[in-house]
């Protein structure tokens, strides 16, 4: 079975509170959902908290995924289960990143982003990859005791996870599923600077 993932990224309006950005997103999943021939009303999905928003319309093996931060929303349908976390860029991370980076599990991880170029940019693409690990996990019942207890770096989670990154000076976006190959399209069109894993990626 070909695996596609269908994604919406858009600016939502200034100072959005976290209802807001939930409506928002359940109204970009009602347009994916209308490309692909679903009927699935803004008000027929499942409300907010809890977990990712489900609809009677939506055929399975069709779900979803959600993630905001800041005034940004990012939706996606899938015919797989995927992890996807988006973090936007802020400055006050910056003055706090050497504790954010020691929050972090894996030696290996914290030496790579202190001796990176950018290393605020570098933070967010290890902090959207556990993110985006924990909720795949979570989708699959296999939740993590907590984010941290993710392994990025294990015989387990390379042999049988797949990540891709955008990233722009703004924003970062990981997507995570098992499948090596995935056919993803976006609205609008998301350029993709990095990817975690050697996988081909194809984009209309």
């Amino acid at each position: 079975m070909t695996a596609y993932l269908d994604l919406l990224l858009i600016q939502a309006p200034a100072g959005s509170n976290g209802a807001c950005l939930s409506r928002l997103g359940r109204e970009s999943l009602s347009r994916l959902a209308a490309r692909r021939k679903f009927n699935c009303s803004i008000d027929g999905w499942s409300p907010r908290g809890s977990g990712p928003p489900r609809h009677p319309g939506l055929p399975a093996p069709w779900q979803t995924c959600l993630s905001h931060s800041q005034d940004m929303v990012i939706a996606g349908l899938a015919n797989i289960p995927v992890g996807v976390d988006l973090e936007g860029t802020q400055a006050r991370h910056l003055t706090r990143l050497p504790g954010l980076v020691d929050q972090l599990p894996h030696p290996q991880v914290r030496w790579a982003i202190h001796g990176s170029a950018n290393p605020l940019l570098a933070f967010y693409r290890t902090w959207t990859l556990y993110e985006a690990l924990y909720k795949h996990a979570s989708l699959a019942g296999h939740s993590p005791k907590n984010l941290f207890a993710t392994r990025l770096y294990s015989t387990d989670a390379i042999s049988r996870h797949h990540a891709w990154t955008w990233q722009t000076p703004l924003w970062t976006v990981t997507i995570v599923a098992q499948q090596r190959t995935m056919v993803i399209r976006s609205l609008p069109h998301l350029e993709l600077s990095q990817s975690l894993a050697a996988d081909r990626l194809a984009m209309p």
